[in-house]
């Protein structure tokens, strides 16, 4: 017999709640926005500024590309990216419809209309034989979102949009230290863009975003679009500046290059620990009847996952309630959890209800209708990770068919 749910008036899991995530932080950090007090230079756009610069020497590394340009969020690069890749009026842009609206409504702000396509039931990413099939004479780009970390297909979506001529922005923001057959997230088509916003594997205090490319052209129009549209190509006045082009202030400040550059320093030491406690938690949920774990669906040598959260799918025909009751069943456990539901699918929201007729979307339907987050971030301790795999079997038998 099941032992009684917290949500029924049993004992729960765990007295305190669990938090979805938690920045990782300390004196690094700390020192480094110390630092830009002493210098009084806060804006990035200054001649005597330096940490934004440092910063983006610091993430091109990172991120393998020769390009990396700071902005003011994930959302503010994706849209300067599309810019860059001449995304205008009366094209459209292939985008998933499992991912925060932002990579819709970029589109829009682009003068062009998004295209949803749908996700491959294992990866739960944009499924390259859908993209191919939504491409029309007026498709000028497809952005894959590597979501969770776990990476879309990218050999065949390259060789798809190779075929078309579609330029190709990788959307990272959950993709810190994934590598897709060797090669990195990010390195794989025209442009990515990447989150610094305070849920993310590195924060810039809250907020931030970066666009990264090998392509010198793109990575002049990226800044340009970031700081008012002024010239930033070669040959372009040091004093002083031109418009060039529409753009508008997407800049970072140095206060916050300063605290991501101390996030960027210990990447990989945090990247391990998520590494780690994935596997645990993973380990500790197979067999369970009815849930499907993502990364139990990938187990290849040829890729590797940069986690930021731990998706997990309750089948809808296993269970005797919907997934809103499991999520808040977990959550009477002590285990916050965040179901994707109409917030992380697009095509959900009025602003494309209104612009388009419903896109054929089985397997996304089907996600939202069964996905939900579990926490995932360094500071867990060993009874957090042991918490979360006790809550999860825990509702999992209380609803079990």
């Amino acid at each position: 017999m099941a032992e009684e749910l917290a949500i029924d008036g049993g004992v729960p899991v765990r007295s305190d709640r669990l938090p979805f995530f938690k920045v990782t932080y300390g004196y690094p950090e700390l020192r480094g926005v110390i630092d830009v007090f002493e210098s009084g230079v806060f804006g990035s756009v200054y001649p005597d500024a330096h940490k934004v610069l440092e910063f983006e020497a610091a993430f091109a590394e990172f991120a393998g590309t020769r390009h990396a340009v700071a902005f003011s969020s994930g959302t503010t690069a994706q849209h300067a990216s599309l810019v860059a890749a001449g995304v205008g009026p009366g094209d459209e842009v292939i985008v998933p419809p499992l991912t925060f609206s932002s990579t819709a409504y970029t589109v829009l702000l682009a003068g062009a209309t998004p295209v949803f396509a749908d996700v491959d039931d294992v990866t739960i990413c944009l499924d390259p034989a859908r993209v191919e099939s939504a491409v029309t004479p007026r498709t000028r780009a497809v952005v894959p979102v590597h979501w969770f970390g776990y990476p879309v297909e990218m050999d065949e979506l390259m060789s798809v949009s190779g075929a078309h001529g579609l330029t190709v922005i990788e959307d990272c923001a959950h993709a810190y230290g994934t590598v897709y057959r060797g090669r990195k997230a990010g390195t794989i088509g025209a442009m990515a863009c990447w989150s610094l916003q305070q849920s993310k594997v590195l924060t810039a205090a809250g907020e931030g975003g970066v666009l990264t490319t090998d392509d010198d052209g793109l990575a002049a129009v990226a800044r340009s679009v970031c700081d008012h549209g002024k010239d930033k190509g070669p040959g372009a006045a040091l004093d002083g500046y031109e418009i060039v082009r529409v753009g508008n202030n997407y800049r970072l400040t140095e206060m916050q290059a300063a605290f991501a550059l101390a996030q960027l320093q210990r990447v990989d030491e945090m990247l391990a620990a998520r590494r780690a406690h994935l596997g645990y938690m993973v380990e500790g949920l197979r067999g369970v009847e009815g849930l499907r774990l993502v990364e139990g669906d990938l187990p290849r040598p040829d890729i590797e996952v940069g986690p930021s959260y731990l998706p997990v799918r309750f089948d809808e025909v296993a269970f005797t309630a919907p997934l809103d009751r499991l999520s808040d069943a977990l959550d009477a456990e002590g285990v916050q959890n965040v179901r994707i539901a109409d917030d992380e699918f697009g095509p959900s929201h009025p602003l494309f209800r209104e612009m388009s007729p419903p896109a054929d979307l089985p397997i996304a339907e089907r996600v939202r209708r069964e996905l939900t987050l579990l926490p995932l971030y360094p500071d867990m301790t060993g009874a957090d990770l042991d918490d979360v795999v006790a809550a999860v079997r825990k509702v999992a038998a209380g609803y079990a068919l």
